[in-house]
């Protein structure tokens, strides 16, 4: 069931499917993304977990809130929204942006936590291709066809799917979408600054908890290895996974070795 959170005087749009299982999972996208973004991810989890996932500030059908748009205020909203929730034996997963998020709460959380899987997430080894930070702000179908090249291993059949094309011409040419991008990518812009891979860094390293890490092995923005010295060098609790054949969101790509990497890590 879809539903409403007020933090800090804003409408927080999210997710809850709630079977009164002992255990919950929450979810939290990346950059310019959305709840929907991460659907197959969370039914990896739907035979043993509550379900939450959060629209952040702005994104989403969350509210438009410029205050909001800011690595500590995705913080505070993850942590008003577990504790008001009261959501223990929690799996925290993060993708790109929202995995630096959830490395930064996790300190906050011990109580709550469980387990806490990042997906390619945001981490200041990525600085590495801040050249190509300019194709993430795209305004109309054409700089879309060229950030796909970046974000997956086999960009072929988004970029020769009509109807997707279609539904991404159509999401550019609404006047409410760039009304929204005009916030997220003004936070976008500073997101590399360096007192934000400060915060995350701190969270990687105070992780109480068992952590994963899964890239893709063909992410245009992530050096493997060097991601995972990073980790590994602050936190040694890591456990990396590679998922072959697949880019920023593997899930899409590689779904079975990226379900393998979820149950292993769950269950171990």
């Amino acid at each position: 069931m879809e539903k409403f959170y007020n933090f800090k005087n804003r409408q927080i749009h999210y997710l809850e499917i709630n079977k009164n299982f002992k255990k919950n999972v929450l979810l939290i996208h990346g950059f310019t993304s959305e709840i929907g973004y991460l659907e197959e991810v969370y039914k990896l989890f739907e035979n043993e977990y509550n379900i939450y996932a959060i629209d952040l500030p702005t994104h989403g059908q969350s509210e438009i809130a410029n205050e909001l748009m800011n690595m500590e205020s995705f913080r505070d909203l993850v942590i008003d929204f577990v504790t008001n929730k009261n959501l223990h034996n929690l799996t925290l997963v993060g993708h790109s942006m929202g995995g630096g998020v959830s490395a930064t709460v996790s300190p906050y959380l011990e109580k709550y936590l469980d387990k806490v899987i990042l997906l390619a997430p945001m981490n200041r080894t990525m600085l590495k291709y801040n050249y190509k930070w300019p194709l993430f702000f795209p305004r109309n179908l054409e700089d879309y066809k060229k950030l796909i090249p970046v974000l997956f291993y086999n960009p072929e059949p988004i970029l020769t799917n009509v109807e997707t094309l279609k539904q991404v011409e159509k999401k550019f040419s609404d006047e409410n979408t760039h009304k929204r991008l005009d916030v997220i990518y003004d936070w976008g812009y500073k997101m590399p600054e360096e007192h934000n891979q400060i915060i995350v860094d701190e969270g990687i390293k105070n992780c109480p908890v068992p952590l994963a890490l899964i890239n893709g092995d063909h992410d245009g923005i992530v050096d493997v290895e060097l991601c995972n010295d990073h980790y590994l060098k602050l936190n040694k609790k890591t456990k990396h996974y590679v998922i072959k054949n697949s880019g920023h969101s593997m899930w899409f790509e590689n779904p079975v070795d990226f379900k393998a990497a979820i149950l292993d890590f769950i269950n171990s």
